[in-house]
């Protein structure tokens, strides 16, 4: 009984420890799940001009998706998710960039939710469907490498103003090394996302007229 006992102390400290390292996970999902709220609300107005011109920033523009060249598909997928993940990564080499971190997940939030509010607004049933399949595969995978990237970037300037409070100098080279390393894996799951991207917007892209 007392054995029985230790082991679901041991496993409730062990739920309790990991409910508090992810809390930080769970508001910035919570960040960006807001983002998307925002921006289908904010698509209601909102014309496809607008989704054009954030094309660099989301890869919004929906309808070329089939008609591009696979290469081009890939590169602006994964230039629209490399350019979160290197805001990540900067903002976590200041003290400051905590601050801004949160402010970067609910702005790619607002870019998913303004892309998939104006497909339901202007198409429907149609356009519910052709984000379902074509854009959040890859979308999803691509969120949860910007969350990583997120959560790495405000450790590690925590880090930075801890070492800054407590006067110990700079951040060792070691940890250094591993924030590069980590950083170096997000990407790799942006990758992945691209190529995720490509596959269901090829081969599901031109089912829908859009």
């Amino acid at each position: 009984m007392v054995i029985v006992k230790q082991y679901s102390s041991k496993y409730k400290n062990q739920l309790i420890q990991a409910l508090r390292e992810n809390n930080i996970i769970i508001l910035f999902s919570l960040l960006l799940i807001c983002g998307m709220i925002f921006g289908a609300v904010f698509a209601r107005n909102a014309s496809f001009n607008i989704l054009d011109k954030l094309d660099f920033l989301f890869y919004s523009n929906f309808k070329t998706r089939a008609s591009q060249p696979i290469i081009s598909i890939f590169a602006a997928s994964f230039a629209s998710s490399f350019i979160f993940i290197l805001v990540c990564f900067l903002c976590g080499l200041s003290m400051w960039g905590m601050f801004i971190i949160p402010a970067v997940l609910f702005f790619r939030g607002f870019g998913l939710g303004l892309t998939s509010g104006y497909l339901y607004a202007a198409y429907k049933f149609m356009g519910v469907l052709f984000n379902l399949v074509v854009i959040l595969p890859g979308a999803f995978l691509c969120c949860i490498s910007i969350l990583l990237a997120a959560r790495e970037g405000s450790r590690f300037s925590k880090a930075i103003a801890s070492s800054a409070t407590l006067k110990k100098g700079t951040i060792s080279q070691s940890k250094m090394k591993t924030y590069l390393l980590r950083f170096g894996i997000f990407l790799m799951i942006a990758f992945l996302a691209s190529l995720l991207d490509v596959f269901f917007s090829v081969c599901f892209g031109g089912l829908f007229s859009l």
